[in-house]
């Protein structure tokens, strides 16, 4: 194990330099403030394990790289279908944005029952893109829910650190005090960003929510959706004022796993989508799922693992240009 101390004048300039040495696996061992030369610094103490792991880790880490393999898997699927989609005659243009991920449901709805052209879907699209763009107003109770890997906490994290960054006064609320490392994953980031946080339990946190008085916002990790923490739980934060609730979702699941979960979350109120994992997307054409009926906006990107950069509010420019980058691509390879 390589374990080295670093020293800035900021935590964040002091974990950017954690990473620059010691890379993205590195694990953040303390933190602390320490008086140099007459100024105060930050100083953060990291490693990085170079030994094999226990037994029951390797169980762990080779369960996530089984996951993390199978999704790189379907993902290379996708793009191989999208080249031989390229390599064979095409009949039309929704065959060819078909192949590509979008639902044919949505060309459906936005070209005339699918009887419309290709500029048609297309300018329906751009019209309609600014509704599928969540508003920028947030408030105060923030409830991040979702599946279990999608990257609610790691969300929450990124999020917190862009309000507290520009002024607001931020707290962050764990209530998944069930699952194996979360405590230490999100005490690890809170004590790093210098964020108060704080436990709870999901039966007793609408009495508890009445102590976040002085907070601007407070951002909730809960549980993963499931069997310990089935849908109908979520009707107990209903009772807090000011309160809403976003559904953390990989983008390259949009097209196919957020119709089931809607039917799963009938009747409760979503304020918007945070898309995760932007950055492996196959196609573009999978997030025309947004378009669906009674699919809630999308208020945020995540597009990597740098805590707080890879992390972005989405617009409808941006939005545009995640679901037309691939099929232009594929326009292209027709045209040969």
């Amino acid at each position: 194990m390589k374990v080295q101390k670093f020293r800035a004048k900021t935590s964040m300039e002091a974990l950017a330099k954690v990473k620059e040495a010691l890379g993205e696996e590195a694990v953040i061992l303390s933190t602390r403030r320490v008086r140099e030369n007459g100024r105060w610094l930050y100083e953060i103490t990291a490693a990085i394990d170079f030994e094999p792991e226990e037994q029951e880790v390797k169980t762990s880490s080779e369960k996530e790289n089984i996951s993390f393999l199978m999704r790189e898997i379907a993902s290379l699927k996708e793009m191989i279908l999208g080249l031989e989609s390229s390599l064979k005659p095409r009949s039309t243009w929704a065959d060819l944005f078909i192949e590509q991920g979008v639902p044919a449901k949505v060309i459906k709805l936005l070209s005339r029952n699918g009887n419309g052209n290709k500029e048609l879907f297309l300018k329906n699209v751009a019209a309609r893109v600014k509704e599928r763009v969540g508003p920028t107003k947030l408030s105060k109770f923030l409830f991040f829910i979702g599946q279990a890997g999608v990257g609610k906490t790691t969300s929450v994290i990124k999020l917190a650190a862009r309000l507290s960054a520009a002024g607001h006064r931020v707290a962050i609320v764990s209530l998944d005090i069930v699952r194996v490392g979360a405590r230490e994953q999100i005490s690890r980031f809170a004590e790093l960003l210098e964020l108060p946080l704080y436990f709870s339990h999901p039966e007793d946190f609408p009495v508890e929510a009445e102590n976040f008085e002085k907070f601007d916002y407070v951002l909730i990790d809960t549980p993963a959706l499931g069997a310990g923490f089935p849908e109908f739980k979520l009707k107990n934060f209903l009772s807090t004022k000011n309160v809403s609730f976003h559904l953390v979702i990989r983008a390259s699941d949009v097209a196919l796993m957020l119709p089931s979960l809607f039917r799963r979350l009938k009747g409760f109120p979503i304020t918007s989508l945070i898309l995760t994992h932007v950055e492996s997307l196959p196609s573009g054409g999978i997030l025309f799922g947004l378009f669906l009926p009674e699919t809630p906006p999308v208020s945020f990107i995540s597009t990597g693992e740098q805590v707080p950069e890879d992390f972005e509010r989405i617009t409808p420019k941006r939005l545009f240009g995640l679901l037309m980058r691939n099929l232009e691509l594929e326009e292209r390879h027709a045209r040969l």
